[in-house]
């Protein structure tokens, strides 16, 4: 029973494959941000590459004496870069003094500052720059970053449910039925997926049910005939 058992997972488990086949783990990148005296390189982030779940790093590469800057990142896209779930760094200085450990000597001292975008951050994303010579703001840079969505499709590979020639729902188009919910074809697709998953794992959890049931009412009566004997 044990072996049945296991060969139906892997009946199901190769099912969800078929159902499923462009899905992939997204392998985390990180892009650097450089901080010069005069610019931020690149300021603007538009790469379509750069998807959620990846990071930015802001390193500071001002060589002017006395100068450090920080990065005001606007998470909440409200305009304002100082609210409590905004992400803002320290003072970033060109380099930091260690100790013989290699230990910061001053524990708020940081040459960068690195933040990671969760799965669900699609969007654009405005973030300052602030430029300080001995603690006085000089100048101000303002920039954004586009998240784009994370979608792992092979080129040229048609997914579960595409459909081709005369007659076919363009991918954006939206059906509008009877009780006004518009409804697209990504949304029939994903209904129709998971209800397939359903319906396949409850097929499994009754044939086991089943094969339950027979073996126990099997020992019952190999029990009953020795009783009988």
């Amino acid at each position: 029973m044990a072996q049945n058992a296991r060969r139906e997972m892997v009946v199901l488990s190769l099912c969800l494959l078929l159902l499923f086949p462009n899905i992939s783990a997204h392998e985390q990148e990180t892009l650097n941000v450089i901080l010069v005296e005069d610019d931020v390189r690149p300021g603007n982030v538009t790469d379509p590459s750069f998807v959620e779940s990846n990071s930015v790093v802001f390193r500071m590469r001002d060589n002017t004496e006395n100068i450090s800057m920080r990065v005001l990142l606007d998470l909440n896209q409200n305009g304002n870069y100082s609210d409590a779930g905004d992400n803002v760094s320290k003072w970033l200085t060109r380099t930091c003094e260690l100790d013989e450990n290699g230990s910061l000597v001053e524990e708020m001292c940081a040459v960068s500052h690195e933040y990671v975008f969760n799965s669900s951050s699609r969007g654009v994303y405005l973030y300052q720059i602030e430029r300080a010579l001995n603690g006085t703001v000089l100048e101000t840079w303002n920039y954004s970053i586009t998240v784009h969505p994370d979608i792992h499709e092979e080129p040229g590979v048609p997914t579960v449910g595409d459909c081709f020639g005369a007659g076919c729902m363009d991918e954006e188009e939206v059906v509008q039925s009877e009780s006004g919910y518009q409804v697209t074809t990504n949304d029939v697709l994903k209904l129709t997926l998971g209800v397939s998953v359903i319906g396949s794992i409850m097929l499994i959890f009754s044939i086991q049910r089943e094969r339950n049931a027979s073996y126990g009412d099997g020992k019952e009566q190999l029990r009953e005939e020795l009783e009988s004997k």
